[in-house]
């Protein structure tokens, strides 16, 4: 069908009609081949289950291996209990009953003023709370490194984002986070400055001096507003570096799926004090959430705190400790660790990134052999680390499975016959491109689209994310540069989490 339209249009017959009957011919084919008795995701996950990996990546139950009693027995009819805001379930958006005094216990549990549940994961925080102290035009200062929500919120915002670099010349990037003396420099030259946003910890654990970073902020009249997606059990132990409560931050967002016992895509979002616009911030939490929240979702945040509150301590201790032995193991067989204290930084050991760089073979094909030979499931890996997290679902029988797996990878690698010279700076995870205009402005111009290949010196009107973590390649506003689409190009055969909302990576939205 498809030839004979081409033909006829390339007699010039009726070609308008043609293209429309040619588009419906398609449409009716692809019908005829879908089958409708496929479950694609439902499959995918049932098949993932029968390969028995053992977990050591989000979310922090593990598959429901350590998770409070309550939420095991509700979790046992999970349809009967897929509720919705009926009489007597409270209302999300204005909570009288059951939710908000859960939300008033997890605030006293979490050393918060004012506690709010999410259910739109730690990136709904995240646009709350920049947009509730942040109107157009107002800086914020923030790591360049910052997860892909913040960025969202500086474009809904429509504030001006002043990016600091982690790290120093010399340093690897997975070893830093912010450095005080970068705040304290970034604060002398915007003065005017909102807020100050860290990410504590880092994706690989590196904890920023918080207490200090408090007392500076309080001095400038700086909001302190800390990314701890990552840290939800911080305050729970003293052998963990100090959170955000700890340090008084005026606001904090944790995905209390990842490292805590709740379903994922839940979180928690804390409110430290006075300072913060409370209905600004509430109606901001309107926008941003479902007005149908998941009553599952909800009720494993409140299993997820009284957990804590019951077993945090015993819970995280037992963890330490697995922490300690698999980094001394590691050690052993060769792999490369971060150390647990480098100047002003401190690392939570429960995140586990073990370096290849001394092998010939690359952080993904450690990660296959980790897979395929020891069936374990890392978090994360890139071009010379695997990244695994220990959480509270994790027992000794899943750290002999760990170390097994861990000797067997070394078998399988080579040690490197000489020494490779390391570059002068690897202090960041990717060209950063200069500035031109701010991320709402490059949104909201007129756009277009063209090829990658073909797009360096123009403006950049999208995202392009590397997940996870969820770190922007490319930020809208920022000057698209042959070094960044150079990188781009060779990382989208590497790494799979490369992603843009363009299919193949080949093309790229731009500001016309």
């Amino acid at each position: 069908m498809g030839i004979r339209f081409n033909l006829l249009r390339r007699a010039g017959s009726f070609p308008r009609f043609f293209d429309i009957i040619e588009k419906i011919g398609y449409n009716i084919l692809k019908v005829n081949y879908m089958n409708q008795n496929n479950a694609p995701i439902i499959e995918g996950i049932l098949k993932y289950i029968l390969e028995d990996f053992k977990s050591f990546h989000v979310p922090g139950h593990q598959g429901g291996k350590e998770v409070d009693g309550l939420l095991k027995l509700l979790l046992k009819q999970p349809l009967k209990a897929d509720l919705t805001e009926i009489h007597g379930l409270d209302n999300l958006h204005a909570p009288r009953g059951m939710i908000r005094e859960a939300q008033e216990i997890a605030a006293e549990a979490f050393g918060a003023a004012e506690t709010f549940f999410l259910v739109n994961g730690s990136t709904a925080g995240l646009m709350a709370m920049i947009n509730a102290v942040c109107r157009p035009g107002e800086k914020i200062i923030l790591p360049r490194s910052a997860h892909q929500g913040a960025f969202g919120a500086i474009i809904t915002s429509g504030a001006v984002p002043v990016y600091i670099p982690e790290g120093f010349s010399g340093s690897r990037w997975e070893y830093t986070n912010m450095t005080v003396g970068q705040i304290e420099q970034a604060l002398e030259e915007n003065p005017e400055a909102r807020a100050v946003l860290v990410n504590n910890p880092t994706y690989f654990g590196v904890c920023s001096d918080l207490n200090e970073i408090r007392r500076i902020t309080t001095e400038r009249g700086v909001l302190l507003l800390v990314d701890e997606a990552h840290g939800g059990h911080l305050s729970f132990h003293h052998g963990l570096p100090a959170g955000a409560a700890e340090a008084g931050a005026d606001m904090w967002v944790q995905s209390t799926h990842k490292t805590l016992g709740s379903l994922t895509q839940s979180a928690m979002l804390h409110l430290g004090g006075e300072k913060v616009d409370r209905q600004r911030l509430k109606h901001m939490l309107s926008v941003f959430q479902s007005t149908s929240p998941s009553y599952l979702l909800l009720a494993s945040l409140d299993a997820a705190r009284r957990q804590m509150a019951q077993k945090g301590k015993e819970l995280l201790g037992n963890i330490l400790l697995l922490a300690e032995e698999a980094r001394s193991r590691l050690e052993q067989l060769g792999f490369g660790l971060i150390p647990p204290k480098q100047g002003e930084f401190k690392l939570d050991i429960t995140k586990l990134a073990f370096f290849t760089d001394r092998f010939r073979e690359s952080g993904e094909e450690a990660a296959f052999i980790l897979r395929r030979s020891g069936k374990v499931e890392p978090e994360m890996y890139g071009k010379d680390y695997i990244l695994v997290l220990l959480t509270l679902g994790h027992n000794e029988e899943d750290l002999a499975a760990l170390i097994n797996a861990a000797r067997s990878l070394r078998e399988w690698l080579t040690l490197k016959t000489f020494k490779k010279k390391e570059p002068e700076d690897v202090s960041y995870l990717h060209p950063v491109s200069p500035q031109l205009l701010t991320p709402r402005e490059a949104v909201n111009l007129p756009t277009e689209i063209i090829s990658l290949d073909r797009a360096a010196g123009r403006i950049s009107s999208q995202m392009v994310n590397i997940y996870p973590p969820g770190i922007p390649l490319l930020v809208p506003g920022e000057i698209i540069t042959s070094e960044i689409i150079e990188y781009i190009l060779r990382e989208k055969n590497v790494h799979p989490g490369i992603e843009s909302g363009m299919e193949g990576l080949n093309k790229i939205i731009v500001v016309k």
